[in-house]
């Protein structure tokens, strides 16, 4: 019964992970309202209508046990083959949602407030998805869902760590992002420019990185330096949602 339990378990752990944890899409929410002016703020929390920019952040993850919402589960990747280019292909996919998520807004003035609502949602939670790196991942092993890892004697998967191991051994904090890098004008200039393929393909290049955890104990210089990535996708990712917003809530 014992080892069904553990079983069970690990079944349910490697089904749930998000990307990011709670706290890591808190920061991204938390970093984009850091780039934005008051005007943009007004306007996004106004069709928040009530809700924090952090629950906005976390609210397609945590809708994930209702059923009529069990369509949106697809949204949060796309898993691409190892040596594959990203693409925007049609269905169900991080990329391709957010690029018609960003299309629509264009014509926002033919969507109800609702619908645009629905659509802020959409930008807050996967634009940090996206720059979690195995979130456009490999599909043979589930984006890393299936790669077991131990770390500090604790069970757990690579996608999981990721998500929100790191996060929280490390203790990354909104400090910690906001000063991961320093940017000059040309630099940040380069990194609003909204291209949702480009923002993934630089995703997928820390990939190698990724998988070198060692197998299967995770070192500290691992985690270090890992620590040190998420910090700077956290960032960017902030960064670019806020230069999303100011496009269309100006």
């Amino acid at each position: 019964m014992k080892k069904l339990f553990l079983l069970l378990l690990l079944f349910l752990s490697i089904h749930k992970s998000h990307a990011w944890s709670e706290k890591g899409h808190a920061m991204v929410a938390q970093v984009a309202f850091s780039y934005l002016d008051e005007v943009t703020k007004k306007n996004v929390l106004s069709y928040l209508d009530g809700m924090t920019i952090e629950d906005a952040a976390n609210w397609m993850d945590n809708i994930k046990g209702d059923k009529s919402k069990d369509f949106m589960n697809a949204y949060h990747y796309a898993n691409f083959p190892k040596g594959f280019r990203v693409a925007d292909r049609e269905g169900a996919n991080i990329v391709h949602v957010l690029n018609n998520t960003i299309l629509e807004l264009g014509a926002k003035d033919k969507l109800s407030k609702e619908e645009i609502k629905m659509k802020i949602l959409f930008l807050f939670h996967l634009v940090g998805d996206l720059h979690q790196p195995l979130h456009v991942g490999y599909g043979n092993d589930r984006g890393g869902n299936n790669v077991q890892l131990n770390y500090q004697t604790r069970g757990t998967n690579l996608h999981s760590f990721w998500d929100s191991g790191i996060i929280s051994s490390q203790n990354i904090t909104l400090a910690n992002c906001l000063n991961a890098q320093i940017y000059s004008s040309e630099e940040l200039k380069t990194i609003k420019a909204i291209n949702i393929v480009s923002w993934s393909e630089e995703s997928r290049s820390l990939l190698e990185h990724v998988y070198s955890y060692g197998n299967p104990k995770v070192q500290d210089k691992y985690v270090a330096e890992s620590a040190k990535i998420i910090e700077k996708q956290i960032q960017k990712a902030g960064i670019r949602l806020a230069s999303i917003l100011q496009t269309f809530f100006k």
